[in-house]
């Protein structure tokens, strides 16, 4: 028997998306062929339906959340739990990729993503951008003001409705890291602020009705701290997986951040310590707390309204539990049945809130939100499959794209459909109807054609927050929606929506519309849809090197790609400081692009001034056409803009936008007189490609070269930073180094974490400090110890100059203690703080040299810094002869 479907002859137009009825997304990850979630997503959202807790967890960065209890919440006590990070994480490291700042905290989003699909969690943030480590909370409020991070920790608890917010850390010294200080300042401010009643224009002008959490607790950091804990011991018998496994999982995709985990058998408990509010003196998190469904029922005055809401949430929760008792996978269908009478109830309580509630009220939005997930469990319990799918994955502003919407009911429930249409950021609150003679029925399968425009006012497809330039270390979301501000990302550009009636109960959802393509190796492929200019122009990556000491003209290398069918004629010129002029040819370089989205590379010289100071210089691309300039372009006269696609296999496909400007950097540099150099590449490692522009004969050591090589062929040979974290064959091969080095060879390690001094790598004794020695000041003074080491003088005379325009900070892992045979060259300290003398070490061993220096080359090389580059090129020098 298949299943009715009740075609309209019109389909009707109802509520838009944004309105009360907003669709909830069927898949927590689009990006994965097609399906329902089965009994799983039913056996969840009937547990969610019988209960109301909810819990917001404040941290800093992301990996600064417990994984734990926020799986213990959202899957053990099937509530709703929530991580509001400050930041992004941009001033951080990068174990898998070259990702620094800005791309960075892109990844890291996405593993916070990740990790929330694991869990059946929420993320948020604040607008801060991490600059990087400090000390002092006093530091951080001037860069994160505080007034910003109430806001924005304000509006995450409005919108989130917490009853419960856990601060993870202290809001004191205590904290370490001055910007975890201020993720638990906020986190008690905004609890004592919200209970207060403090007012929030900006807030209440959003349309985000005020609340007030119930308890505050701190994350406990040791058992013997908690005054109530949490166990993760129960076993899902559906996934059969421990919510200790479950938890591990969701760490593990802090992939750049080195934080994987084994998911280990048996219980592992945590807590939290009680700060504020209900719960003193109690052991149970949400202690004092009425967590029963129809509590929700409390928000409205009390009366006949009330009682009515009452009586129909607890009529839901009975329904839950008992349906979620009897639920079989042989017979998911007689699911439909009691959750359709669910969404009827919840219907009637939302019909029965008082007229003067506003709809962004907390009552109508939890309201909402259970209804939601009663309404898509009625979806997957009666088998309802739908896809939508563009032919292409790359659009352009004017043009337009073929989208296919498909649903299969594969059970025996009555399915009419109500509406199939589009919408999305593209359209605003606008629903775009299928073509005419629209659908059409194969193999059971129902199928809706869509012509997509897009609108000649369509913005290129990029996280919402770097649509503007940064203020400061703030970003700037003005130019987004109130409604995607503190969210993950922003509205997708195009999603479907169906209304359906099933067995006889009016739902609606929608699907992300995705590009579906065969991979005659891996499969179905999906990629998220994007728009992208007409005409995008990348120039290569890294700073433009210009060593004065060279004759030859600096260049930019740039490749222009078409993203339309017709052809392009254009052309590219610099923008280039007072003074300079472009190089050979002079006019602006000419391209002609034909037919069929393709790309060419096109270099421009650049003639520099005779007598122009030493330094960084900023340089950009426009093109001449106007055809091709954007009306979108963000600042005048403006730079062209390319969005390469950021990804891994754990995050989301992302654009990363980047302006086509490059930082030219000048200085003076004599070259070290080495035949060739090995080097081992670390985590984030961008300064092999940094050597191989400056000229030097630079060689990347594979696992075999390090095991099985002839590396008395090299003169130096250089460690990556965290390299022995991410290359198994260098700890192998250990022994193999220290030998060339005692050789003759000069050795140059780059700063590494503690398992290099576990792993007593180091050819003397040498140790790492936890918390381990920084500079956090990149323009902290520099005392230089011993000042006729060839290391400032061969073949580059280092001088007060050089140590400065450094980025983000001096170094990192210094040594705190070594071995005399170790001599320590520098001497630096944040303010206030003691003086910093394991930065650079220089060893003599054998006939040759062994350097382990903190000093952060990985940042400043890439960053083009003429000063640590002169000085990295005299580490290289050390054992030849200049």
């Amino acid at each position: 028997m298949h299943p009715r479907f009740i075609l309209p002859a019109v389909l009707l137009l109802t509520a838009a998306p944004g309105s009360a009825g907003q669709p909830v997304a069927p898949s927590p990850d689009v990006l994965s062929p097609a399906r329902t979630g089965g009994l799983e997503a039913v056996d969840l959202a009937l547990a969610k339906l019988s209960t109301h807790r909810r819990l917001m967890l404040v941290g800093a960065h992301p990996d600064d959340e417990d994984n734990a209890l926020l799986t213990w919440v959202g899957r053990g006590l099937a509530g709703e739990a929530a991580y509001l990070s400050l930041s992004r994480g941009e001033g951080g490291q990068n174990l898998i990729g070259t990702e620094l700042g800005v791309e960075l905290g892109i990844v890291r989003t996405g593993e916070l993503e990740a990790a929330r699909r694991i869990e059946g969690t929420r993320q948020y943030f604040a607008r801060a951008y991490d600059f990087g480590y400090t000390r002092s909370i006093e530091e951080t409020f001037g860069r994160w003001p505080r007034e910003v991070l109430l806001e924005d920790t304000m509006r995450a608890v409005r919108r989130f409705r917490p009853q419960v917010i856990v601060a993870v850390f202290p809001g004191d010294e205590r904290g370490g890291h001055g910007q975890h200080q201020a993720a638990g300042w906020v986190a008690r401010e905004v609890f004592v602020a919200a209970r207060e009643g403090r007012e929030f224009p900006t807030l209440d002008a959003e349309g985000l009705a005020s609340w007030a959490p119930a308890a505050l607790y701190q994350r406990a950091w040791s058992w013997e701290q908690a005054t109530a804990g949490f166990t993760l011991d129960a076993l899902d018998p559906i996934t059969g997986r421990s919510l200790r496994q479950i938890a591990a999982a969701s760490r593990s995709q802090h992939r750049s951040q080195d934080m994987g985990r084994e998911q280990r058998l048996g219980r592992r408990i945590g807590g939290v310590v009680w700060e504020a509010g209900a719960g003193k003196g109690r052991d149970d998190v949400f202690a004092g707390i009425d967590t029963r469904l129809e509590a929700i029922a409390d928000l409205v005055e009390e009366g006949e309204a009330r009682a009515a809401i009452a009586g129909s949430l607890a009529r839901v929760a009975e329904l839950a539990r008992e349906t979620r008792r009897s639920l079989s996978p042989a017979r998911l269908a007689d699911a439909v049945g009691p959750l359709g009478e669910m969404v009827r109830e919840l219907d009637l309580a939302l019909g029965r809130v008082p007229a003067d509630v506003d709809s962004m009220d907390a009552v109508s939005v939890l309201l909402h939100e259970k209804r939601d997930i009663a309404a898509w469990a009625l979806v997957v319990a009666a088998g309802v499959m739908v896809d939508a799918a563009a032919e292409r994955e790359r659009l352009v502003a004017g043009g337009e794209v073929p989208v296919t919407v498909e649903l299969w009911a594969t059970g025996d429930v009555e399915v009419e459909v109500h509406e199939v249409s589009l919408y999305g950021s593209l359209y605003g609150s606008a629903l775009l109807p299928p073509d005419e003679d629209n659908h059409s029925e194969r193999s059971g399968v129902t199928s809706w054609r869509f012509t997509a425009k897009i609108p000649r006012s369509a913005e290129p497809t990029m996280p919402y927050y770097l649509r503007r330039p940064r203020r400061g270390d703030l970003y700037d979301w003005s130019g987004a929606p109130t409604e995607e501000w503190g969210e993950p990302r922003g509205a997708v550009p195009i999603s479907a929506r169906l209304e359906l009636s099933i067995a006889g109960v009016r739902v609606g959802f929608g699907r992300e519309v995705v590009h579906r393509y065969g991979d005659q190796a891996v499969g179905e492929v999906r990629r998220p849809l994007r728009v992208v200019p007409a005409l995008e122009v990348e120039i290569e990556r890294g700073p433009v090197l210009w060593n004065r000491a060279v004759a030859r003209t600096p260049s930019v290398a740039a490749v222009v790609r078409s993203n339309v069918d017709g052809e392009i004629d254009d052309g590219l010129e610099l923008e280039l400081p007072e003074g300079w002029e472009p190089g050979d040819p002079a006019s602006a370089s000419a391209f002609a692009l034909g037919g069929g989205r393709r790309e060419q590379a096109v270099t421009l010289a650049v003639e520099v001034p005779a007598g122009v100071a030493g330094g960084r210089y900023e340089l950009a691309i426009l093109t001449t056409g106007a055809a091709s300039r954007p009306s979108w372009r963000r600042r005048e006269p403006g730079d062209e803009l390319t969005l390469p696609v950021l990804e891994y296999p754990h995050v989301r496909p992302t654009p990363s936008p980047r302006e086509a400007t490059v930082q030219l950097s000048v200085f003076d540099l004599e070259l070290p007189a080495v035949e060739k150099i090995g080097y081992v590449v670390g985590a984030s490692d961008r300064v092999p490609a940094v050597l191989t522009t400056l000229g030097l004969p630079l060689e990347i050591l594979t696992a075999e070269d390090l095991a099985r090589g002839d590396l008395s062929l090299y003169d130096v040979i250089v460690v990556g930073s965290r390299a022995y974290e991410v290359d198994a064959a260098l700890a192998e091969a250990n022994d193999r180094l220290l030998d060339f080095a005692r050789a003759g060879g000069t050795l140059v390690v780059q700063y590494q974490q503690y398992q290099f001094v576990r792993g007593e790598y180091a050819p003397f004794p040498l140790t790492i400090a936890r918390p381990h020695g920084r500079v956090t000041d990149e323009t902290a003074p520099i005392e230089v110890l011993a000042p006729d080491h060839p290391v400032f003088s061969t073949p580059n005379r280092i001088g007060a100059d050089d140590w400065r325009d450094w980025v983000q900070e001096r170094g990192l892992y210094f040594a705190q203690s070594w071995d005399e045979a170790f001599q320590p060259l520098l001497s630096l300290a944040d303010s206030g703080r003691e003086a910093e003398r394991g930065a650079l070490l220089v060893a003599p061993l054998g006939d040759g040299v062994y350097v382990y220096t903190g000093l952060s080359f990985f940042r400043q090389l890439p960053a083009g810094v003429p000063g640590a580059i002169r000085l990295f090129i005299n580490l290289l020098a050390l054992g030849s002869d200049g």
